[in-house]
């Protein structure tokens, strides 16, 4: 039997910090969906590697505990706990844990198509 995931409503509290000694038996999981905002814990264990690829919404990437690189723009950036970036719609990025770890992902914006410098669709 199908159960669809239950994300927060307006106005609601959400916890969303560290997971401190919880971390193992978290999941990672979306908490918020709306049309054009979705928020998402990320739960990485070390060594755990999201390869290369691009998302059409702008996108907010926060480390909340751990130790994360995230690969941007020709550029590998260390993330701890409170640090974050934010890249444009199609920028290309990877996500690399050195520690266990866990990550807020924010994409936000309206969807649409993105176009590489010849106009072709992405």
């Amino acid at each position: 039997m199908y159960m669809a995931q239950i994300h927060a409503t307006f106005g609601e509290v959400i916890a969303a910090g560290s997971l401190g000694d919880q971390w193992s038996t978290g999941k990672s999981q979306t908490l918020v969906s709306e049309r054009d905002l979705q928020i998402s814990r990320l739960v990485l264990p070390h060594g755990h590697i999201l390869k290369p690829h691009c998302v059409s919404l702008q996108l907010v990437f926060q480390c909340l505990e751990g130790e994360i690189v995230f690969e941007t723009m020709g550029r590998k950036l260390t993330l701890k706990p409170g640090d974050l970036c934010h890249i444009r719609p199609g920028e290309e990025h990877a996500v690399i844990a050195i520690e266990d770890s866990s990550a807020l992902l924010t994409l936000f914006g309206m969807h649409f198509p993105v176009s590489d410098e010849s106009g072709d669709n992405l």
